[in-house]
């Protein structure tokens, strides 16, 4: 029997394309707004910032008919060093520009801002080596109230402010703090009918909630070092434990590129960034 198959009627079957595209998912980036910026420093001029450093005076005792003790402490500075320069591009050539049913320019112009983003903020989290407080938990093991604790204590003795305290960690580790009961259950909370950090949800698109006063972000974009185990390098820190001065904020250039028939975007930044107080932050294993 001569059936009409799929395989023989192959040419009157369509193959359809969606008008939308799927994107590459794309990391939380979270770093940059919650650091120290020296961003109206730098803007169109010098490749270096100097922060100088005031000392703390001490009080003498006064003794009668003596003159005062006069302090005269010997300063240094800090410095960020504007020495990064970022870019991401692509050419989109004549024909796929002409014969394309979707708008490349715009789809990889958000790709290349978004590459541009994550660029800053890696380097942002690469920092966490500036910090100069023992770090704590266990490489592979997952954080819990003893490491939290720990660390607020650290950065309570290193004198950093309360206020401007962030927490950042790996999606594994939100986890795990949400599997520590304390946290999430109204009875050892006291508060059956407030939200826990869990039913109150995000803060914001990236940030979890509160532990101990101190907001909790998580973006796969903590660093991990390849071993084993595994190292992951969760960071609890002041804002002024890092600092970032962006003079060139990402901007977008697009021109025709005849040679190549094609139009040539690029999307660059210069930044730079530092620890400006190691004291202000410290490493969480897992």
């Amino acid at each position: 029997m001569a059936d009409l198959t799929t395989t023989t009627s192959a040419v009157f079957i369509p193959e359809v394309w969606s008008a939308e595209t799927l994107r590459a998912q794309e990391a939380a980036l979270v770093v940059a707004p919650l650091v120290k910026r020296f961003d109206n420093l730098v803007k169109g001029r010098g490749d270096t910032v100097h922060i100088p450093e005031v000392s703390n005076l001490v009080a003498n005792d006064k003794v009668d008919n003596t003159d005062v003790t006069l302090q005269s402490p010997t300063e240094s500075e800090k410095s960020i060093a504007i020495d990064q320069w970022k870019e991401a591009s692509f050419l989109v050539e004549d024909i796929v520009k002409v014969q394309s049913n979707y708008d490349l320019m715009a789809e990889y112009t958000n790709k290349a801002g978004y590459a541009i983003a994550q660029a800053i903020d890696s380097y942002l989290l690469d920092l966490y080596t500036t910090f100069t407080n023992p770090a704590v938990g266990t490489y592979g093991a997952d954080m819990g109230d003893a490491e939290i604790v720990g660390a607020i204590q650290a950065l309570d003795e290193s004198n950093a402010p309360m206020e401007d305290r962030y927490m950042i960690v790996k999606p594994s580790q939100k986890a795990a703090i949400m599997l520590l009961d304390k946290f999430v259950r109204a009875d050892y909370l006291g508060q059956y009918q407030n939200p826990t950090p869990v039913k109150r949800g995000p803060n914001n698109r990236y940030m979890w909630g509160e532990i101990y006063g101190v907001p909790v972000y998580y973006t796969t974009q903590v660093p991990v070092t390849a071993g084993t185990p595994t190292e992951t390098h969760n960071v609890l820190f002041h804002k002024e434990a890092l600092a970032l001065a962006l003079q060139l904020a990402p901007r977008t250039q697009g021109t025709y590129w005849a040679k190549s028939l094609g139009w040539l975007c690029t999307v660059d930044t210069i930044f730079g960034a530092a620890g400006l107080r190691g004291d202000h932050g410290i490493e969480i294993k897992s």
